[in-house]
């Protein structure tokens, strides 16, 4: 039986190979919509397995997740 993985999954997965991104990279690379993305984050930030910042890049800031 093929197990799916969840979407706080995926986005621990993703960050792993690719390190700190912008909420607009994880949403292109985990393919999961803007709002879920929001939801998960937050969670896995308040169990202490990201932190969020800000990354400024040319003059604008931009929400970062490691």
């Amino acid at each position: 039986m093929k197990k799916e993985l969840t979407q706080k999954q995926k986005i621990l997965i993703i960050l792993v190979e690719r390190g700190a991104l912008t909420l607009e990279e994880l949403e292109r690379y985990t393919k999961i919509p803007r709002n879920s993305l929001l939801k998960n984050l937050s969670q896995l930030a308040a169990e202490g397995k990201i932190t969020r910042g800000w990354l400024d890049i040319g003059g604008r800031k931009y929400r970062s997740t490691l």
